[in-house]
C-alpha cells in the first residue's frame, strides 16, 4: 500500500443550535472600585490584550456556536472527591456512574451523590479539588448562576480516589484500575460495583480526566500493572483518558524527578493525553511541567489576577474561596462562596482538554484516544513562537507537525477540533515494530555525571510507507536504593535523575524519557514522520549528579517499539495547523 492518507467525503452535518452562557461569571467585571476579574478567559478571552494578557482561549465559542455542548457525554472526575450536590454541578450529576473508593459498597449504594468530599477544611485541607476540576469540565451552563463548563451539557461522575484507604485493604494501584475501567456495571445482585469487569456493551462515561500524579520519577506503587492494563483496555473501548502534566518545574532542587512530565508513568502512557498548562500571558506557566511525552497545552493560572473561574466547595467553611492566605474577593458573593476565581496548576488545563474531548465524542460519536490525538495535531496552535527555553523549542518534524516539549503540538482549538472530528471517517489500524529486547550489561560510575549508549535497529517493511504514530521504550535499571528523604536533603540518586536520550528519524534529535523498570513510555514528537526504511539510532541513559549512597546501577537490558498505522485519519478538508522505586513505593500520586 503506497497511499499515506485516504481521503473519503463525507456527507455534511448539520449542527445543533448556538450555546449562548448566560452564566454571571463567564464574563469580566470589576469590583472593590476598579479590580478586574477577567470572567472566564480561558474559554473565551474578552479581557485587553496587556503583557499579562496575550488575548488566548481555546476557541470555545466556535464548537458551542455550532451546538456542541457536551450533551450525551459523561466525563468521569478521577480525584478526590466531588461535591455532586453543587448547584453548577447538580444538573449534570450522574451517581449511576460515580463511586468513592474510600468507603464500602453499602455506603455508596446508600449514597445520592456518591463520590463526594469526606475530608473538612480550606484549600489542599479538604476534598475541594475533584469540585473545581468538575467545574472546569462540565458546570452547568446557561442555567443563570455561576459561571460554565467546557462542556456544558455534559455528564458529571465523580470518582474519588486521591486520599481514600480501601476498607477492604485492596492497593491504591488496584484502585486507580477500578476508577479507570469503571462504567457503572453491576454485579450478580444488580449492584453497581467497580470492582467487577466492565462488559464494555455500551461505554456512557466517554472521557476521564486525571488531574494528580506522583511526587517522583518514574514511580512504581503496588498495583501498578492493573493501571497499564485498564488503561489499554478502556482505551481499547473508546475511553479517553486526560492527564495533567505536573506542576513540578519550579522547585528548590534542579532537576525535580519530576519536571519531565515523561517521567510520570501512570500518566504518560500511549493511551493518554498529557496537557501542560499556558499562562495567560501566552507562555508556560511557570510550574508546569514539560517533556516529550506533553501533547498539548490549555490555559491555566500563572499571572495574578487571571486564575480560572471554577465550582468551589459551598460555604465559607470549605473549600479554596474562603483560604485566609489567598482570599478570592471577585467570587465573595452573592453566591456564598461557592465558587473560586483562583483555582488553576495543570489540574486546570487539564479537565479543560477533558471537556474539550466531550465536545470531540458528541461530534463524532467513533473517536478514540487515536483519533483524538490525531486531531489535535491537526488543528493545535502554535503559541510562544520564538520560545528558545532550555526545556523545549518549536521544531518541525519530518512529517511538518511543530512540536515543543513546554507546549506539546500546541495550544488546544476546540473549534477546528470539533468541526474536524464531524468530518472524520476512522483511523487505520496500527503496526507494531519492535527491536526485541536487547541486553545492555553496563554498569554507570559511583559518582558524578555518566552517560551510557548503545545502539539499536528497528526494522521496518521497505514495501510499506508508513507515518510513525509514537514510540515507547522499555528500560531496566537496577540498583538505586537511595531513599526519598536522603535525596530531598540534597544528596543521593532517585530514579528521576535519569535522562534518557532517543535521536529520532531524520536527525531530529530530541530528549526522551522512559521508564527505570519495566514499562512503557511514548515518545509523541514523532508523529507523522514517514517510515521508509529501517531505524537505527542510538539510546542513551545519563545519570545526572551526586553519588550513589548504597549501591552502584546498572542498565540491564532495553526494548524499543516503534507504532505505525497506515493512514493518519480519513477525512476531507483538513485544516492546516496554525503556524504562530521501591524505597518510594508509599508516596502516593497527589493532586496537582
Amino acid at each position: 500500500m503506497k497511499y499515506l492518507l485516504f481521503l473519503i467525503l463525507l456527507p455534511s452535518i448539520g449542527f445543533a443550535a448556538a450555546f449562548v452562557p448566560d452564566d454571571p461569571y463567564f464574563d469580566p467585571f470589576t469590583y472593590d472600585g476598579g479590580e478586574l476579574y477577567a470572567g472566564q478567559w480561558h474559554l473565551l478571552n474578552q479581557a485587553p490584550v496587556t503583557g499579562d494578557s496575550a488575548g488566548l482561549d481555546v476557541n470555545i465559542w466556535e464548537a458551542w456556536s455550532n451546538g456542541f455542548t457536551g450533551a450525551g457525554v459523561i466525563i468521569g472526575i478521577v480525584d478526590d472527591g466531588t461535591q455532586g450536590n453543587h448547584p453548577d454541578l447538580i444538573d449534570n450529576f450522574e451517581n449511576d456512574y460515580s463511586w468513592g473508593f474510600g468507603k464500602d459498597a453499602a455506603t455508596n449504594l446508600g449514597e445520592s451523590y456518591r463520590g463526594g468530599p469526606v475530608r473538612s477544611g480550606l484549600g489542599s485541607d479538604g476534598d475541594s479539588h475533584g469540585t473545581s476540576v468538575a467545574g472546569v469540565s462540565a458546570a452547568r451552563g446557561d442555567n443563570g448562576i455561576g459561571m460554565t463548563g467546557a462542556a456544558p451539557y455534559s455528564g458529571i461522575a465523580g470518582l474519588r480516589l486521591i486520599n481514600a484507604e480501601d476498607p477492604s485493604g485492596r492497593s491504591f494501584g488496584e484502585i486507580e484500575a477500578a476508577a479507570i475501567l469503571y462504567q457503572g456495571q453491576t454485579d450478580g445482585s444488580g449492584n453497581s460495583n467497580p470492582f467487577v469487569a466492565p462488559s464494555w456493551d455500551s461505554v456512557p462515561v466517554r472521557v476521564k480526566n486525571h488531574s494528580y500524579g506522583p511526587q517522583e520519577g518514574f514511580q512504581l506503587y503496588p498495583g501498578f500493572d492493573k493501571v497499564v492494563n485498564a488503561l489499554e483496555e478502556s482505551a481499547s473501548h473508546g475511553v479517553i483518558h486526560v492527564w495533567a502534566s505536573g506542576n513540578q518545574r519550579m522547585t528548590e532542587r534542579n532537576p525535580w524527578p519530576t519536571a519531565d512530565a515523561s517521567k510520570s508513568l501512570s500518566g504518560a502512557l500511549p493511551e493518554n493525553i498529557i496537557v501542560a498548562a499556558l499562562g495567560s500571558d501566552g507562555k508556560y506557566s511557570s510550574y508546569s511541567s514539560y517533556g516529550s511525552s506533553v501533547f498539548v497545552t490549555a490555559p491555566s493560572s500563572g499571572i495574578d489576577g487571571y486564575g480560572i473561574a471554577t465550582t468551589d466547595r459551598t460555604g465559607s467553611s470549605e473549600g479554596y474561596n474562603k483560604v485566609p492566605s489567598d482570599p478570592d474577593q471577585a467570587l465573595d458573593s452573592p453566591d456564598g462562596y461557592n465558587y473560586t476565581s483562583r483555582f488553576g496548576g495543570t489540574s486546570s488545563a487539564s479537565p479543560l482538554v477533558a471537556g474539550v474531548m466531550a465536545l470531540g465524542v458528541a461530534a463524532n460519536p467513533d473517536m478514540d484516544h487515536r483519533m483524538a490525538k490525531h486531531i489535535l495535531v491537526s488543528t493545535s496552535r502554535v503559541v510562544d513562537a520564538g520560545d528558545s527555553s532550555s526545556t523545549g523549542r518549536w521544531i518541525v518534524n519530518g512529517a511538518g507537525n511543530a512540536f515543543n516539549n513546554n507546549y506539546g503540538f500546541g495550544l488546544v482549538d476546540a473549534g477546528a477540533f470539533t468541526e474536524t472530528a464531524t468530518r472524520v471517517d476512522r483511523v487505520t489500524e496500527q503496526t507494531f515494530y519492535s527491536t526485541g529486547e536487547q541486553v545492555v550489561n553496563r554498569s554507570f560510575a559511583s559518582e558524578g555525571d555518566d552517560e551510557i549508549s548503545e545502539s539499536f535497529v528497528v526494522a521496518v517493511d521497505p514495501a510499506e510507507k508508513q507515518a510513525l504514530e509514537y514510540v515507547m521504550v522499555e528500560m531496566t535499571i537496577i540498583g538505586l536504593e537511595t531513599d526519598w528523604n536522603t535525596y530531598e536533603g540534597g544528596s543521593g540518586v532517585s530514579w528521576g535523575t535519569f535522562l534518557p536520550g532517543l535521536p529520532l528519524p531524520l536527525g531530529l534529535a530530541m530528549s526522551c524519557s522512559s521508564t527505570i523498570e519495566p514499562c512503557r513510555r511514548p515518545i509523541g514528537n514523532c508523529v507523522g514522520i514517514i517510515m521508509t526504511t529501517s531505524w537505527i539510532g542510538n539510546l542513551s541513559a545519563t545519570r545526572i549528579g551526586a553519588k550513589m549512597l548504597k549501591a552502584l546501577g546498572s542498565w540491564n537490558s532495553t526494548m524499543i517499539r516503534a507504532m505505525t498505522l497506515l493512514a493518519l485519519c480519513r477525512i476531507t478538508n483538513l485544516p492546516q495547523p496554525w503556524a504562530s522505586s521501591s524505597s518510594f513505593q508509599s508516596r502516593r500520586p497527589m493532586p496537582f
